[in-house]
């Protein structure tokens, strides 16, 4: 009896994790590609662009002026659309 109770119970703690995992793995970000936002972050500068790769919390920015189609990763809460 003991047995089947500790086997049901790291079964579903199993569970439990696993869905936790892939949660944390796929952030449900405001924006999707296509988008026109602006980014503002220490390391990278401010910068606008056009959203093209979303893989989790990154963010992936063609960025328009003065560089000029360069893909620059931003964290998602570090962009706001610019209007």
């Amino acid at each position: 009896m003991r047995k089947q109770r500790r086997h049901a119970l790291a079964s579903r703690l199993c569970q439990v994790f696993s869905r936790a995992a892939k949660q944390a793995t796929t952030t449900a970000s405001p924006f999707k590609v296509g988008d026109y936002v602006a980014g503002d972050d220490p390391f990278n500068g401010s910068q606008e662009g056009v959203v093209t790769v979303i893989k989790g919390s990154s963010i992936g920015l063609r960025t328009v002026v003065p560089k000029g189609g360069d893909v620059v990763y931003y964290d998602y809460r570090q962009l706001r659309r610019p209007w």
